[in-house]
């Protein structure tokens, strides 16, 4: 407390006049200057016996505002008479303060009384004779209780029922894991891990950092693809299917090249050095055209967040991710799930991982199929949701469900 206070002092730090009286049971250890106004059934001033602080080096006289000190142990001509002066100013103004600490009590003033005092000290301010006063007898006090003598309880806890009680209590701990199918943790390291981030990732940041296999390679050399490339694909199909954009060949090139502005993404020149605005526009318009996805079109939902649940003993393994695209049943449950992909030339690697993906969609939403759509090459891979999904209580996820 002491050094909290010199600590704020030192800064300058402002403190609060007056605050609440605290419960009548509680013991508040204050400032004089924050005790002003405020009153205790019972007050100790327990610094009382400090000696007083009669730093008097440097003295500044308030009256014309000079600075008085000795220099090299000689005084200037008025260096006592404003050194008298400092030191009755500091004796009124402590005197104040004694005033201050001596009518907080409301029903009993105990004063330190200690055998050895020092001539400066607090106390000689007031020339209080403690010697005088009666000392403080607490069985005096009226309806004063008694402490009661109470034993020590046995402990009859051994080595043996303290392992089973702990036993007991690790038994009820309840452990909560968060994965995300978006980032693959259990094809990468066979369990799901704990997040302590976001759990969602974009599709086209995920395709960024997947691993490349080796191979024989497919890539076609007319088209580089990149994290970019993606991000503006995915935005132009939600948009097509949110009716924010025209599904025009010139209108989606507008679109794209306002996105790659966005994102401090200069045009290419053509599509194998970079996101080039009718390409990527291009790329949207085969996808949306595909057969299988044409046939959706009228039941389709962009951008759905999803969320599953299961508990396996102690833990509850919470699934949550981003579904480009949900296609609603007449009964308004969730009837496939498309993921949009915009790899130019996809490892089978790659390839199974999205599946591993789109499947544990399928199982968070209870969706009966999914399609990984690559937009690139207008290519498409069913995926069949798994025999054990997360939601064993509810085979099939409403549309409402799936919001909440």
């Amino acid at each position: 407390f002491v050094e909290a206070l010199r600590a704020n002092w030192d800064n300058s730090e402002k403190q609060i006049e007056g605050r609440p009286d605290s419960d009548v049971e509680a013991v508040s250890i204050i400032t004089i200057h924050s005790a002003k106004g405020l009153e205790w059934p019972i007050v100790i001033p327990v610094n009382s016996p400090t000696e007083l602080d009669e730093n008097l080096a440097f003295l500044l006289r308030r009256s014309d505002d000079t600075v008085h000190f000795k220099l090299l142990g000689r005084a200037p001509p008025d260096y006592e008479a404003v050194k008298n002066e400092e030191r009755n100013q500091l004796r009124r103004e402590r005197v104040r303060l004694w005033y201050v600490a001596l009518t907080r009590a409301c029903d009993l003033l105990l004063l330190p009384r200690q055998t050895e005092r020092s001539p400066s000290d607090w106390f000689s301010l007031l020339g209080a004779r403690l010697d005088e006063l009666p000392p403080f007898d607490a069985t005096a006090l009226s309806g004063a209780p008694g402490l009661r003598k109470t034993e020590e309880p046995e402990n009859p806890q051994d080595e043996a029922s303290w392992r089973a009680e702990a036993a007991t209590i690790a038994s009820m701990r309840r452990t909560i894991v968060w994965r995300s199918p978006s980032r693959h943790e259990e094809a990468e390291v066979g369990q799901p891990d704990r997040l302590d981030e976001d759990i969602f990732t974009d599709a086209a940041t995920l395709e960024a950092k997947l691993p490349s296999e080796p191979g024989p390679s497919l890539l076609r050399e007319s088209i580089q693809g990149s994290r970019e490339r993606g991000l503006v694909l995915h935005k132009l199909l939600e948009e097509v299917l949110t009716g924010e954009t025209a599904e025009e060949s010139a209108a989606l090139e507008a679109r794209a090249r306002t996105l790659l502005a966005e994102l401090g993404i200069a045009e290419a020149e053509s599509p194998a050095t970079g996101p080039h605005a009718p390409e990527i526009a291009a790329t949207a318009l085969r996808a949306l055209a595909i057969h299988e996805v044409a046939a959706l079109r009228p039941r389709l939902l962009p951008e759905m967040t999803v969320f599953s649940a299961e508990i396996t003993g102690n833990t509850t393994t919470c699934v949550g991710g981003l579904v480009d695209a949900l296609a609603l049943g007449e009964d308004g449950a969730i009837d496939v799930v498309i993921d949009w992909k915009s790899d130019v030339d996809p490892s089978p690697g790659q390839v199974e991982l999205y599946r591993v993906q789109v499947r544990d969609y399928l199982a968070a939403t209870g969706a009966n199929e999914g399609l990984l759509v690559f937009a690139t090459n207008s290519r498409i891979e069913a995926c069949r949701r798994p025999k054990c999904p997360y939601l064993k209580e509810t085979p099939n996820a409403s549309h409402e469900q799936i919001r909440k």
